[in-house]
């Protein structure tokens, strides 16, 4: 809902959001620019989620007399279809550098930005750098519910209009909103799920039996990627994880995802080695 509230108050119908093809805003959310705002996204070259500048500067200068109007920049941080990807500060800064430049609003969704800050250790401002800014509460901070929308006073002003509009008018939410506080005092815990997932990606760059069954990649946050030649494979690791209690999820057909959180005990770590490696042999 913060996503789409951004695109309604930064657009107008029949404009364009640039954004990556495989993000999280186009792809999962069940076409709601579309219905709700009236948008149109144009997709951009990028690297494990860093929108490519150079395009960006192309396509604007292309939409400016027979294609839409070019209204809003979305980038995902960390950037789920790189693998959890951490888009740096400093390119984001100079995407917005630009898009000030040329009048175009620019949204963040941070659904696991924490992670990028705590990444990269940050104190930087992303509000310096963005009209809106949205963050999960749930993922990987720890509390059961919530995210939440920033944006300037006008912004969060027009913001709560919108998602009255849209039906995320809340009761009594103290409660919730004690477990989201809770979670972001203990953001700092965030690190020891990254280095979970380095600790298995290590352990499987070690073993030589898992060279051409599939092929790992970790782009240093909480998740690993595993990349198998056809979805038959993958879906028989899945299922061969999962008899032995370890649940993972497909990315795509022949890709699995492994994500590690704070309830991931180091007992856990002992037995996801030992099930990735029985799991590969079968």
């Amino acid at each position: 809902m913060g996503n789409q509230i951004s695109l309604l108050i930064h657009n107008s119908p029949g404009t364009e959001v640039i954004t990556t093809s495989d993000s999280h805003i186009k792809n999962y959310e069940h076409g709601a620019a579309s219905f709700l705002s009236r948008v149109q996204f144009r997709e951009i070259d990028h690297k494990d989620g860093a929108l490519n500048l150079d395009s960006i500067k192309s396509v604007y200068e292309k939409s400016k007399v027979h294609k839409p109007q070019i209204k809003t920049i979305a980038q995902e941080n960390t950037h789920l279809a790189s693998g959890g990807s951490i888009v740096s500060y400093n390119h984001l800064a100079e995407v917005y550098s630009f898009a000030k430049e040329i009048g175009i609003n620019i949204h963040i969704d941070g659904a696991r930005l924490w992670h990028a800050i705590l990444g990269e250790g940050s104190t930087t401002n992303y509000g310096n750098i963005s009209d809106s800014l949205t963050f999960c509460f749930s993922k990987a901070l720890g509390a059961p519910i919530g995210s939440m929308l920033l944006g300037s006073k006008e912004f969060i002003t027009e913001a709560r209009e919108y998602r009255k509009i849209l039906g995320g008018g809340m009761r009594q939410v103290g409660v919730i909103a004690s477990m989201a506080d809770k979670a972001l005092d203990l953001r700092e815990r965030i690190l020891e799920d990254h280095q979970k997932a380095k600790d298995i990606f290590d352990f499987i760059c070690e073993k030589q039996e898992f060279d051409g069954f599939f092929k790992a990649e970790y782009k240093n946050t909480n998740m690993i990627f595993l990349k198998f030649s056809d979805g038959a494979n993958s879906q028989n690791f899945i299922n061969n994880l999962e008899k032995e209690g370890v649940l993972s999820g497909l990315i795509n057909d022949k890709t699995v995802r492994l994500v590690f959180h704070k309830d991931v005990s180091t007992d856990d770590m002992v037995h996801v080695k030992e099930k990735i490696y029985s799991s590969s042999l079968i």
